[in-house]
């Protein structure tokens, strides 16, 4: 049996990713499965039985508290000699690239889960390129989450093409089709829609993420601004918590507290059930390593509006799922909204193909065959 351990700078990286791949592995028989990350209350208690835990503070952004963390997990790596160690996010990344290094763990895999310097610009842009330059260059493999993410850090010189590679069609994790079940899309639309008051002839936009501007947020409110004032059966769901305020403009935001025509749910657990209550996504994002909750809400029948940044249009087929958008340009996306809007056989034709893409290219164990493959190949497993 193998040792794999996962580094992530918040708990919630794993629950959302790699939680149920940890359970393939493991039920597998081939892999001992460990988890370091942010100490965080209630996480013990979500936590697979199969994984060991070690805790490693992690804070936010860049301080001194960095040494510290690589200092500790490098401890914790040359202890339990891992065959191969896997980090995603920014923090960890950082971090878990020099521990392991250090530590001389055998497999150092990087899963690109986005590039964050693509959406900053001048000092900033050069700072985080260079990190993400040196995680690049302290792992021995780096797994890229879509192929225009590879063909984006390729052109930018982060690595070369055989020290990288993209695992069948993309995504960290797939679709759970368990989840997603667009069998049950007919109820929870009927639940949902009652819920929050909404009528068969209301035509609902859906937005899900953090509420900040890289995610698009101020384009969105500005384009479906501009759609409610011309048609009045619009809505725009917008399913997430506030991450920085400050990032939304107060016009826009203001707008969104006080219309009729915009719902907004915060965080929500069963955010399939939203989705079924909704007729087009919206991912107007700046930076993207894939588009998850793109393809997860395409699984449950929703044409898919995002913007053309490397690693979100990985997530539709354009003209055929889904429309592009220039990214930060809200006219764009109110151009595509409206499209949408009213052409409702082009919209039915859409949702249709929508559902059998995500299915047919991204459904969750198949890709966890893929991914297991890769790491059965990078530690050396041979089966009789």
């Amino acid at each position: 049996m193998k040792k794999i351990c996962f580094v992530t700078t918040v708990y919630l990286t794993f629950h959302c990713f790699l939680k149920n791949f940890s359970d393939y592995l493991f039920q597998s028989g081939d892999y001992d499965v460990t988890l370091i990350c942010n100490p965080e209350e209630g996480l013990e208690k979500d936590l697979p039985k199969c994984v060991h835990y070690y805790p490693v503070k992690m804070e936010r952004g860049i301080s001194l508290s960095a040494l510290k963390a690589i200092k500790e997990i490098k401890l914790i790596l040359s202890k339990q000699l891992f065959d191969i160690v896997q980090y995603s996010t920014p923090n960890a990344a950082f971090y878990t690239s020099i521990a392991a290094k250090r530590a001389k763990v055998p497999v150092r895999l990087y899963c690109q889960w986005g590039i964050r310097y693509m959406g900053f610009e001048g000092l900033q842009r050069a700072v985080f390129k260079h990190i993400e330059k040196s995680i690049c260059n302290k792992s021995t493999h780096i797994e890229a989450e879509s192929h225009n993410i590879r063909r984006f850090a390729l052109k930018e010189m982060l690595y070369s093409e055989d020290k990288s590679c993209v695992i069948w069609n993309g995504s960290a994790s797939g679709v759970d089709l368990s989840k997603f079940d667009i069998s049950k899309k007919a109820i929870w639309r009927k639940e949902i829609r009652n819920q929050y008051g909404l009528s068969s002839d209301d035509l609902v936009f859906a937005f899900a993420g953090r509420l900040t501007a890289d995610k698009g947020v101020n384009e969105l409110l500005e384009a479906f601004r501009v759609l409610s004032s011309e048609n009045d059966s619009v809505k725009l769901m917008i399913m997430g918590g506030i991450d920085d305020r400050s990032t939304i403009k107060d016009e826009l935001f203001s707008f969104a507290e006080n219309s009729n025509q915009v719902i907004m749910t915060g965080s929500v657990d069963d955010i399939e059930k939203y989705y079924a209550a909704s007729d087009v996504f919206v991912a107007p994002s700046y930076r993207e390593g894939f588009g998850l909750v793109v393809v997860e809400a395409e699984a449950m029948g929703l044409p898919a509006i995002v913007s053309d940044v490397p690693g979100q249009v990985d997530a539709i087929e354009p003209d055929e799922t889904g429309l592009l958008c220039v990214v930060k340009n809200s006219d764009s996306l109110h151009s595509a909204m409206k499209t949408i809007a009213d052409n409702c056989d082009y919209r039915g034709l859409l949702s249709k193909n929508a559902s059998a893409f995500a299915v047919e290219k991204f459904e969750q164990k198949k890709l966890f065959s893929y991914l297991k493959q890769h790491r059965d190949e990078l530690v050396g497993i041979k089966y009789d």
